[in-house]
């Protein structure tokens, strides 16, 4: 074979290469870098965190805030849900006080106390800690376990 075909043979071969990793990129179904760097960049433009580095969403997404912001407002940034989006978690100033209901407490839940059973006499339990919208519990109301849906 001649050099100067073989040269065209490495030419064809690395192009075929190039579509073939181009072609995966596709199926991917992430934004091409240029893309994620301009959302990144209006995330944070607009005050918010840009995450791309969360296992769930492979293409990034914008969290609302910012650690510093979070902390100054007395909160801890950290991962909540299912999902593991970022989010300022702050604390109510009536965290586990006794009640029976949640309209005693400030975050509007008054959660069963764990490994208590949903019995019929009315039963004490603790205001939610923390504004985390996907604090898991089952809340009191008037005393009683009620049924309980999550955000999650």
């Amino acid at each position: 074979m001649s050099t100067k075909l073989q040269n065209l043979f490495k030419r064809l071969l690395g192009l075929a290469l190039v579509g073939v990793l181009l072609g995966l990129l596709a199926c991917t179904g992430l934004p091409p870098p240029s893309a994620r760097s301009a959302a990144a960049e209006k995330c944070v433009a607009q005050g918010g965190t840009w995450d791309g580095e969360h296992v769930r969403i492979p293409e990034g997404y914008c969290a609302k805030g910012t650690s510093a912001q979070c902390q100054a407002a007395g909160g801890r940034w950290e991962r909540v849900c299912m999902m593991g989006t970022l989010a300022c978690v702050k604390p109510y100033p009536d965290a586990n006080k006794a009640c029976a209901d949640g309209r005693e407490c400030t975050g509007r839940r008054c959660l069963m106390a764990p490994g208590a059973s949903p019995q019929t006499a009315p039963q004490v339990g603790r205001c939610i800690p923390n504004d985390n919208p996907c604090h898991f519990g089952i809340n009191l109301e008037n005393g009683r376990p009620v049924p309980t849906a999550v955000a999650d």
